[in-house]
Order: C-alpha cells, then sequence, then structure tokens
C-alpha cells in the first residue's frame, strides 16, 4: 500500500511539474454534461432504480445502473428488454423517469468551475457545443438551471441521431453543424466522463478528454486511453487555455 501510494504521489508530482498542452489548439471545444457539467451520477442512478423497481420489479446494483449512465434514457429503460413485450408503454416510463428526477432536481449540483471553463471558451472564440445522451425534453429541463444557453453554438441530443453515444454519430453532427473543416477534425475536442463518451470521441477521430469527477472511475477511463485526463476543474482549464 505504501508503495502505491508513494507512485501515486509520484505520478501526481509529474502530472503538475510538467502538465500536458493541447497542441494544436482546438477548432472547437464539444461538452457531454450530466457527469461533467453536472454532479448527477446519485441522481440519476436512483431515478433508474425507482422505475426499474416500479414497472420491472426487478433492481440493478449500483455500480450497474451507473455503467449505464451516459447512454440515453431510451436504452436505459430497454435493460430488461422491450418495455411492451413487458407490459409497460415506453411513454409511460420515460415520463416517470423524468418525473422522478425533476422532483428531486434540487440535488442536480453543478460543477461551476466547468461551467465556467465552457463560457470562458466560447468567450475565447472557440465554437462551442454540446453532445449528451438526454433527450430534448432532458436537456430542456436541465439546460436553464446551467445558465450557459447563450454560450452554446450547437447542442446534439439522444432525439437529433439515430445511434447516439458510444457512437460516433452525435460528436460528427456536432462538428458538422459547427462547420469544422474536415482537415481540422482531428484537433477538436469532445470533454466527458464515462466510457461512451471517450469511444465516441476516438471513433468520431476528435482528441477525447476524460474527466474523472463523473460516473466512470479514474482507471476506466485510462483503459479508454483518452488523448488526455483530469482530476480537477483546473486541471481542465489549465489544459484548455494555458498557451505552449
Amino acid at each position: 500500500m505504501q508503495e502505491t501510494e508513494q507512485a501515486d504521489r509520484i505520478v501526481g508530482a509529474k502530472r503538475t511539474a510538467n502538465p500536458p498542452r493541447l497542441v494544436p489548439s482546438p477548432p472547437c471545444l464539444l461538452w457531454d454534461v450530466d457527469g461533467t457539467l453536472t454532479d448527477t451520477t446519485a441522481l440519476i442512478a436512483e431515478a433508474l432504480d425507482h422505475i426499474y423497481r416500479k414497472f420491472y420489479g426487478r433492481a440493478l446494483s449500483f455500480d450497474d445502473r451507473r455503467a449505464l449512465i451516459g447512454t440515453p434514457l431510451k436504452k436505459q429503460i430497454r435493460i430488461f428488454g422491450e418495455p411492451e413485450s413487458l407490459g409497460v408503454a415506453e411513454e409511460e416510463i420515460t415520463e416517470e423517469f423524468i418525473t422522478f428526477y425533476e422532483q428531486q432536481k434540487s440535488r442536480e449540483r453543478l460543477w461551476d468551475d466547468v461551467i465556467a471553463s465552457l463560457i470562458e471558451g466560447k468567450r475565447r472564440g472557440f465554437p462551442t457545443g454540446l453532445v449528451t445522451s438526454k433527450n430534448r425534453e432532458e436537456l430542456a429541463n436541465t439546460l436553464p438551471r446551467l445558465g450557459i444557453a447563450d454560450y452554446i453554438d450547437s447542442a446534439v441530443t439522444a432525439d437529433d441521431v439515430a445511434h447516439p453515444k458510444p457512437d460516433p454519430e452525435g460528436i460528427r453532427l456536432a462538428l458538422r453543424r459547427l462547420a469544422i473543416p474536415a482537415e481540422r477534425i482531428a484537433d477538436a475536442v469532445y470533454i466527458g466522463d464515462t466510457l461512451h463518451d471517450m469511444r465516441a470521441a476516438r471513433d468520431a477521430g476528435v482528441r477525447g478528454i476524460a474527466v474523472t469527477w463523473g460516473a466512470a472511475t479514474r482507471a476506466q477511463m485510462e483503459q479508454e486511453a483518452p488523448a488526455f485526463l483530469c482530476d480537477t476543474p483546473a486541471e481542465l482549464r489549465h489544459l484548455l487555455f494555458t498557451a505552449p
């Protein structure tokens, strides 16, 4: 244990002494929402537990529910099979999830320093987009609470694509909406907190920036080999805005 702790300190010291640089500068900044801009892991997991027990009479462990975060609600409600085949209407279970979440919205904690970086990026001139697994209704509920609507050039939800994350379709759509030239796509970045985010970034051909304050653990994110990994909002801001 002591050797592990010592190694962690050494790695941390090296990261502080020689922080990574985002070179070349990205043509745009793309952001995930849940877990990246907001601390919602526990709330989403609890809302999933609620609908699974109420409609299916079944339960999943917290870790299994956490692993579903980053995929769309349309997929999450099908974890046990098609709702209709189990005697449940998709619309009913979807609305129950959203209602439960909104009743508990006071627990939706904002990562203020991360939101500040999103706003700073837009003010610095970076085209800024959201690529989220939330559906349109969910994002419409959450976006006003984030206070970032005026700083977002495009928002891609799970309803806007045929294949949501971890498929790269959403990121590719955001790049087209922001008119990013083909030759600059590889320099774009997508900032997210789940394995689904990093896989989507990789398959879209952009640089994934993994943050470790969301649904996935640091070890899980490391296994996806993101272009960059940030443990704190301060590290993320330094990466995005400190000139090489």
